[in-house]
């Protein structure tokens, strides 16, 4: 990502900040893999604990895992409520994640990925039909305690806003690079804390942090941007100027 190294320091500040204000949280144990990719599914569009209550709505719905992933995109909306945006969206690609892993699996399990390696594991996940590098990457963090950082849309908006990322990079090319620059000790507390996290509050302290003001920020305006009364001050002071040498030669 461009100007990353300039980057890396400002969320490195915001993580910080955000501990310092909140303090580091409590994880939570790891999650059974295939539940954490329907969370990580339906966190794409909705914040954390949103997509863990409607993953919960729908197991409650459903006789069990195999039932969701043979009904409809449909039915899988109507379970999950309308706490999750694009709810259709979300439910056609749990859909077809879950057929996904039924057909390499002949089983919805992902109980495998325990003894794969971290590169074996995130390729295996991102070749599901329906899986982004957000979901892979929540499975790979909270279900398999590997070093990922997953970046829903909220998250990578925020960060944006908050120029504390590339305004150009993908939410791919955003999720690498605070994987490389937020160490694996860090990464669960570094999305845990992401949720509290708001442009609002990011602007305040990225200004603090860099010791730069918004008003510092702003470039200063060009001299042709003077009004025209000030531009022409100079001239009548010089006018006046002369016209009083001229009087004190007479005299």
């Amino acid at each position: 990502m461009k100007n990353g190294t300039l980057y890396a320091k400002r969320v490195k500040r915001v993580f910080a900040k955000l501990k310092s204000e909140h303090g580091v949280p409590d994880t939570p144990e790891p999650s059974d893999p295939i539940d954490q990719l329907i969370i990580g599914l339906l966190s794409v569009d909705a914040a954390g604990p949103r997509a863990v209550r409607a993953t919960t709505a729908l197991k409650g719905a459903m006789v069990d895992i195999n039932e969701v992933r043979v009904s409809t995109s449909a039915e899988i909306s109507a379970a999950i409520g309308s706490s999750v945006p694009n709810s259709m969206v979300r439910a056609d690609a749990v859909r077809r994640a879950l057929n996904a892993v039924y057909r390499k699996e002949h089983a919805v399990t992902l109980d495998h990925l325990h003894k794969a390696g971290r590169r074996d594991a995130k390729h295996y996940l991102e070749s599901l039909d329906g899986v982004d590098t957000c979901a892979a990457a929540s499975v790979l963090l909270w279900s398999l305690g590997g070093h990922a950082i997953p970046v829903d849309r909220r998250t990578y908006e925020a960060l944006r806003s908050d120029d504390l990322v590339d305004p150009s990079a993908s939410i791919a090319e955003v999720q690498a690079f605070l994987e490389r620059n937020i160490s694996a000790t860090d990464a669960k507390a570094f999305c845990l804390l992401m949720q509290k996290f708001s442009p609002a509050k990011g602007q305040r302290s990225v200004s603090a942090a860099s010791g730069k003001s918004a008003s510092a920020r702003t470039p200063k305006r060009k001299s042709a941007e003077r009004s025209p009364a000030a531009a022409k001050s100079p001239k009548v002071v010089r006018k006046s100027a002369t016209k009083r040498g001229k009087r004190t030669t007479s005299h």
